[in-house]
């Protein structure tokens, strides 16, 4: 009954909107914000998170709009805020494509690289256009000029600052220098992390929700694996990068690095795979598999060993076979 309810309906919206919001404005949540929208998406459909999708542009607006009349428009330049408004929608437009009911929908990994391409599409005249026009170049260095005084304020007390590599990060120039460096090389893959762990902490928000909202099937991760044609992208992408560090090539060096890292990130979503099978076929409790995926999310040490050798687990599964069922326990024939 609460399923077919228009004035239900809506007021999920709302509700999962109002916690979308929340998430994007509280800071540290940005990367978690299109989790509630991917929840009504999955209970409800796409046109739902079509209307949940506008409702939060328009609150975003108005939120930034408001921020900016107290101090008369100075506190957040206004080319910074078209371009902060483009990128939400662009990400809300990759989630509507995720979730696009095809009538023989392609697999979802398909969906979320078509996704990261249409952002490419995007992203790439326009970073053209914004490196050549001034305010937005001086509004950028105003910004990390910003980043940089609060950097140096939280850090003051630390004296190993001053002998420390990180030390030269809080100069304004330096640090602008490393972050643009850092999103040539890995918008795209920032841009499929965000939409692939939305799309399966939506999923499975929404498959915990399902004695409510009626049942709706969830994806089984330990299932995920890759064609085998994903490896060629990965080795081109390698080429090319060992090309740039002797060669030096230019404009296809951040090509390479995107399109590298983000099948790099398949494969390591495949490596982790592997291991959720072997935890689910040698009944390890769950509790442990989580404490593993905690402990590499918030780990600097395991830094190398999820950007390697978990990607290469994934990868070495085209010539080796981890994932075999338990065989059933032979039976004594009478």
């Amino acid at each position: 009954m609460y399923r077919k309810s228009t004035g239900g309906l809506w007021l999920e919206i709302i509700l999962f909107t109002i916690s979308s919001l929340f998430l994007y404005f509280m800071g540290m949540g940005f990367a978690l914000f299109l989790i509630p929208l991917q929840v009504v998406a999955s209970r409800r459909g796409i046109w739902p998170l079509v209307a949940a999708s506008g409702v939060f542009l328009a609150a975003f607006l108005g939120i930034r709009l408001y921020q900016l009349v107290p101090s008369g428009g100075t506190a957040r330049p206004g080319i910074l805020l078209v371009v902060e408004f483009a990128f939400v929608l662009v990400l809300l437009i990759g989630m509507a494509i995720v979730n696009f009911p095809f009538r023989k929908r392609p697999r979802t990994t398909v969906m979320l690289l078509a996704a990261t391409g249409v952002t490419a599409v995007v992203a790439i005249p326009s970073a053209l256009l914004l490196s050549s026009y001034a305010p937005f170049q001086q509004a950028l260095t105003n910004l990390f000029v910003d980043a940089s005084k609060m950097l140096a304020a939280l850090f003051s007390s630390a004296d190993v600052l001053a002998d420390s590599l990180f030390a030269s990060f809080l100069v304004p120039a330096k640090l602008q220098e490393l972050m643009i460096a850092f999103l040539l090389r890995s918008f795209l893959a920032d841009v499929i992390v965000v939409l692939s762990f939305s799309w399966w902490a939506g999923q499975a928000s929404a498959a915990r929700a399902s004695p409510i909202f009626g049942p709706r099937s969830s994806f089984h991760f330990a299932q995920f694996r890759l064609e085998g044609w994903y490896l060629w992208p990965l080795i081109f992408s390698g080429a090319l990068i060992l090309a740039d560090l002797f060669f030096g090539i230019s404009f296809w060096a951040y090509a390479a690095w995107n399109v590298g890292l983000v099948v790099l990130f398949l494969y390591g979503l495949q490596g982790l795979a592997i291991l959720r099978f072997l935890f689910e076929k040698h009944g390890i409790p769950r509790i442990f598999w989580l404490l593993l995926i905690a402990g590499l999310a918030v780990s600097v040490r395991a830094g190398p060993f999820v950007i390697l050798v978990i990607p290469i687990l994934g990868v070495s599964e085209n010539w080796i076979r981890y994932r075999v069922p338990r065989s059933p326990a032979p039976t004594e024939e009478s």
